[in-house]
């Protein structure tokens, strides 16, 4: 309230500069939101190049790394040393262990090329033995290797990629193969080597920067095989994360996802089934906008000022003329006809101004004309409520037209302007109070207007109306108090959704027409009361009682005004009056 109260004393120029203020603030971190969201854009953009660069390199590097271990292995399983190292017959003795000790550690460590690749292992001979190639020595299979003799045998000298027999940092997977001799075709057993971890680490851990990316080798179990954080080695990848992998795997090309904080790009290696995984953290692109927003927030400051200054001019302009324009209508509005108003304006106030002063003109005349004519005592009583009703409700608007301009509302108050031109055009109209059908609906549809400017929500309207009716004759400003009291009235205690239908054909010959209304209606003893001459009546259904009376006087009789209402669910009022031409 305390709020309300201080916005309610402000005076018109400091309500636009106060409505303004924020009308300038709002573009301008519009402008600042869309900066900062192509510079983002453009950043992500240029670091999934980068990223897909560096996958690129990093997974040629691996491939070649894969290639190479894949070579080295097919020769060293073909190698003459060792072939022979394992065909020989060793007496079974310790002397011939011995000896075949020393056979297999020459033939081994001769090819320099497999050490550098091999973290652990061993060669699992036909007779059943193994040579580790760590310890140098020589044990009996368990029930497990001799199973896994048999599939690698059963492979037929095909290479196998698989998990590393040994779980340690040091090894990344298992490379297996059936030894077959080069001269016979015959199987000489198998070689179960742990491929080095170090191997692919070294080939991307300078292009990495750890504090912003990561990248991942991962297996098809989805295990991490090599990974620049070394806590995470043999460690089983997120759900999230392994859901990306495959997403981009069924692509079937090195695409990225976004996921709520780190940008995801992922390719699978040529040789095995193994995926190379980079993520980046999207908070490294999210530090460029800051450069770019204080250089925003300077210029926003500039055109703020600026803009203050030439609010203040277009304030001045605008509610100068208002102001003058709202006291000479609540001068007037209070039976002050004699006032007069200087606007040099030439817009939309100007021109209302001027039919302001027509109109005020015209109220005048009319009043001195009755009571000089002492016409029939009720049609003195309607011009005369006629005349005090328009300057209240030209106030009303004009007050309205007024706190939309103060809430920067153009097209609204622009559109009541015209509306209310137009309204008042109708009812000056030059003295005739006999109009058409089709100018009475034009006058009821601009008031109608007018209200839904005042509360968009409250109700909506429909016109169904005969064609061959609307250029017959009826007395101006009948329909428009019954659509009137309908709005002011029946809606009273609405907010929103309610409908006013108006409603017109031939009966013969007359002319019916009916506005109904789903408002709050009229309790039945009022209805009844309504044009009872000897009941003290409702001041808000008088107007009822003259336009009956207007029918009446002016067509006899068998014409008039019939009310309908039911409280709760509305009201329908039906005119009737002569089929004039």
């Amino acid at each position: 309230m305390k709020l309300k109260s201080i916005w309610e004393s402000l005076s018109l120029k400091r309500k636009i500069l106060t409505v303004f203020l924020p009308l300038i603030l709002i573009p301008f971190l519009l402008v600042l939101i869309v900066s900062g969201t192509i510079i983002v854009r453009n950043g992500k953009a240029e670091a999934v190049k980068n990223a897909e660069d560096k996958l690129m390199l990093v997974s040629d590097q691996i491939d070649q790394i894969l290639s190479n271990i894949q070579y080295n292995i097919k020769a060293f399983s073909t190698s003459s040393a060792l072939q022979d190292a394992i065909s020989e017959d060793y007496p079974d003795s310790t002397y011939g262990n011995y000896l075949f000790t020393t056979s297999m550690h020459s033939a081994v460590y001769n090819i320099m090329d497999i050490q550098s690749y091999i973290s652990s292992g061993y060669i699992h001979t036909y007779d059943d033995k193994i040579y580790d190639i760590n310890t140098d020595s020589i044990r009996t299979p368990d029930a497990e290797m001799d199973t896994y003799y048999d599939y690698v045998v059963a492979q037929k000298g095909r290479i196998i990629l698989g998990s590393p027999s040994v779980k340690d940092t040091d090894s990344a997977f298992n490379i297996s193969k059936s030894l077959i001799d080069i001269n016979t075709g015959e199987c000489l057993g198998i070689l179960s080597f742990d491929i080095k971890e170090s191997l692919f680490y070294d080939s991307y851990r300078s292009v990495i920067d750890k504090n912003e990316e990561q990248l991942y080798l991962i297996d098809n179990n989805r295990c991490i095989l090599s990974s620049e954080d070394r806590e995470l080695l043999h460690q089983t990848v997120s759900n999230d994360l392994w859901k990306t992998v495959q997403e981009i795997s069924y692509a079937k090309d090195r695409l990225f996802l976004s996921s709520n904080d780190s940008l995801v790009l992922a390719t699978t290696s040529e040789i095995g089934e193994y995926h190379i995984v980079y993520v980046l953290e999207y908070y490294s692109i999210y530090r460029e906008v800051l450069g770019l927003t204080l250089i925003l927030v300077c210029i926003g400051i500039f055109a703020l000022i600026v803009t203050i200054i030439l609010t203040t001019v277009l304030a001045q302009s605008v509610t100068k003329p208002l102001a003058l324009l709202t006291t000479y209508a609540d001068r007037t509005g209070h039976g002050d006809f004699s006032a007069d108003i200087q606007i040099n304006s030439k817009d939309e106030i100007g021109f209302l101004a001027e039919r302001f002063k027509k109109m005020n003109h015209n109220i005048r005349n009319l009043t001195i004309r009755i009571y000089d004519e002492q016409t029939q005592k009720k049609e003195y009583a309607l011009n005369l409520l006629q005349a005090q009703i328009n300057p209240h409700f030209l106030y009303n608007c004009l007050d309205n037209i007024s706190s939309l301009i103060t809430d920067h509302k153009n097209d609204p108050a622009l559109s009541m302007l015209y509306h209310l031109g137009r309204y008042y055009r109708a009812v000056l109209s030059k003295g005739r109070n006999i109009i058409t059908i089709r100018e009475e609906l034009a006058l009821v549809r601009d008031y109608l207007e007018i209200q839904l400017i005042k509360a968009p929500q409250l109700f909506t309207y429909t016109i169904t109306i005969a064609e061959d009716i609307l250029d017959l004759k009826i007395m101006k400003m009948l329909l428009q108090p019954i659509v009137e009291n309908a709005v002011i009235h029946g809606f009273t205690g609405y907010k929103e959704g309610r409908h006013l239908h108006i409603e017109g054909q031939l009966a013969g010959s007359a002319v019916l027409i009916s506005i109904s209304d789903d408002g709050r209606g009229i309790p039945e003893q009022a209805v009844q009361s309504i044009f009872n001459e000897g009941t003290s009546m409702i001041p808000r259904h008088f107007g009822l009682r003259n336009i009956r009376e207007r029918i009446r006087l002016k067509y006899g009789s068998s014409f008039g005004v019939t009310v309908k209402s039911v409280p709760g669910q509305g009201t329908k009022v039906i005119v009737s009056f002569p089929k004039i031409l």
